[in-house]
């Protein structure tokens, strides 16, 4: 992921791409100060992890700059989401995190909200960064009430 980036940011360099270069170049900094930080080259799963922050980081931003009326921020914050999730695997839909859901708590016998913590531990491992955690624990939280 990190090679193709980089070969992202040579294209973007030989279009003259501004935009599109200093969305790469940041994302591209952002991975390799967490390779520093880990002393290890990252894998596919931390890469995304990465990745992920970015994108929430910019979600919040607009938000903010939304309530301060700033609506010109928050249009090249949104444009750099769209770059960030091209490199992104392609999230589950809420559906798809339902059957995962309703498979993990029958795999685990889940009755209560006290299997909550059991229940999310196994659906992280099992689908990773496909699934924004939010919805996910919202969906197993309704599930286990009922």
């Amino acid at each position: 992921m990190i090679k193709k980036i980089s070969t992202d940011i040579i294209s973007a360099l030989r279009e003259k791409d501004k935009k599109r270069l200093q969305v790469l170049r940041s994302i591209k900094t952002a991975l390799k100060y967490r390779e520093i930080e880990l002393k290890k080259e990252l894998s596919q799963d931390e890469i995304i992890a990465v990745l992920n922050t970015q994108l929430k980081r910019r979600e919040q931003a607009i938000e903010l700059y939304i309530q301060g009326e700033r609506t010109d921020l928050a249009d090249i914050e949104k444009y750099e989401i769209e770059v960030i999730k091209t490199y992104l695997p392609e999230p589950l839909t809420e559906a798809e995190m339902e059957i995962e859901v309703g498979e993990a708590i029958a795999e685990l016998n889940a009755e209560s909200m006290r299997d909550m913590g059991k229940v999310m531990k196994a659906l992280k491992e099992k689908l990773g960064s496909k699934a924004d955690g939010k919805i996910l624990s919202s969906i197993v939280r309704a599930k286990l009430s009922n």
